[in-house]
């Protein structure tokens, strides 16, 4: 079976179709948080916009330093004053965010000056070049790029699209993804269960999960253990750029899901990773959709998401960074590790410290058991032990997205 790192580059070539294929909508810009940039954003503006003082205060002259100035006017945040020279011997009332006028060398703000009377001004004999002037294009210069096609778009991007006057952008069409359940034991919370039965979990942490990433999904039931039904319902999901489905990957007597895909002439890009716990991993293409294929037990389905799921489904949105990030912390204690098998270990990240839960010991069912923590660290299988105090890297369930791939644990890693 292949480790994470082979996945994602089988991955990665399989399905650059759906990338490459993204639809692309103009969307306006108060509704575009969450979405992915179809364009780069340039700047049309240099921002500041003009020269601009940071203070209230006095636009004068370096010359002027320690003399008294004649005060000349005053602009107010909103006003031109487009037609004034700054000379020699004269001074102007400025406000913060207010242009200066030109000849300008320094701003003085105003508890450091003395006034004379309602006309001149002391000016202190420490006026520096360029104090307390924000020049235009300081903080963004005219035709850069602003923000990349293939940024994931936040809060903060937007006000600086703002700030070039654009309402609409460019931006991908989110991939429709629609989530299933799995198995005649499994019910939906509200109904009553019977001393055989369990609720369904998955469903509910999986969209929500989707959803605090900005990837959109419908719930369509639970899928029956029964192949005819469950051949209709497959055969039906042709509009879905990404079916997502949880228990019915593993080799039990009534998960038919795998089975019914192969008869439907689905091409499995992978059918299991080397991978403790979780090896239950399996995605297939059939047609134009990709169906993915993720354990009942719900730890196991998690770790999976976090580990691999999450970054297909950035790559498959359009965007640029979709490895989730790394961070490196050491390690509280010693951990003996199966050589051979990649092996999750899950943790609270705390401090630098990552704190291994159970010394690496857990069940795959348990969904508590991820509630209790908030990190995961993913060691390849040349590790047979990790020591305490070793630095290694891990992913935290609250997390963002880079470029490279950096949170597999390697003997070369760090």
């Amino acid at each position: 079976m292949l480790g994470v790192g082979e996945i994602f580059e089988k991955l990665w070539q399989s399905c650059a179709f759906k990338r490459e294929s993204l639809s692309i909508i103009n969307q306006d810009l108060c509704s575009a948080q969450g979405f992915v940039l179809a364009q780069d954003i340039v700047a049309t503006r240099p921002l500041p916009p003009f020269d601009n003082s940071a203070m209230d205060g006095y636009a004068v002259r370096i010359e002027d330093a320690g003399k008294e100035v004649k005060l000349a006017g005053r602009t107010l945040a909103g006003e031109s004053n487009a037609g004034f020279v700054l000379t020699q011997g004269v001074c102007h009332k400025v406000m913060t965010g207010s242009p200066i006028p030109r000849g300008t060398q320094a701003v003085v703000p105003i508890e450091q000056v003395i006034h004379s009377n309602e006309h001149t001004i002391l000016l202190p004999a420490d006026v520096k070049d360029s104090q307390n002037i924000r020049f235009a294009g300081e903080e963004i210069a005219l035709d850069s790029v602003i923000l990349p096609k293939g940024k994931r778009l936040g809060a903060l991007d937007l006000g600086l699209i703002a700030s070039q006057g654009l309402s609409h952008i460019k931006v991908y069409k989110k991939p429709k993804i629609t989530l299933f359940s799995s198995g005649d034991e499994v019910i939906e919370p509200g109904e009553v269960a019977l001393d055989h039965q369990i609720y369904n979990t998955n469903a509910t942490t999986l969209r929500a999960l989707f959803a605090q990433y900005h990837h959109e999904s419908c719930y369509k039931g639970i899928l029956p253990d029964d192949r005819q039904s469950l051949r209709e319902i497959l055969c039906a999901l042709g509009e879905y750029d990404i079916v997502v489905t949880t228990g019915g990957a593993s080799v039990g007597d009534a998960d038919l899901l795998k089975a019914t895909l192969h008869e439907l002439g689905a091409e499995f890009i992978f059918d299991g990773v080397n991978l403790k716990p979780g090896k239950h991993l399996s995605i297939a293409l059939l047609g134009e959709s990709i169906f993915i294929m993720l354990p009942g037990n719900p730890l196991a389905s998690l770790l999976h998401v976090y580990t691999i799921i999450l970054s297909f489904l950035e790559f498959c949105a359009g965007a640029s960074k979709y490895y989730l990030k790394a961070h490196i912390g050491c390690v509280d204690c010693d951990v003996a590790l199966r050589n051979g098998v990649q092996t999750l270990l899950l943790g609270e990240f705390r401090d630098g410290v990552f704190y291994v839960f159970n010394r690496g010991k857990f069940g795959s069912s348990a969904l508590i058991n991820v509630w209790k923590n908030n990190a995961i660290a993913l060691m390849d299988e040349n590790y047979v032990k990790i020591s305490a105090k070793e630095s290694i890297r891990c992913l935290l369930f609250d997390n963002d997205f880079e470029e490279e791939c950096r949170f597999i644990n390697t003997r070369r890693s760090l």
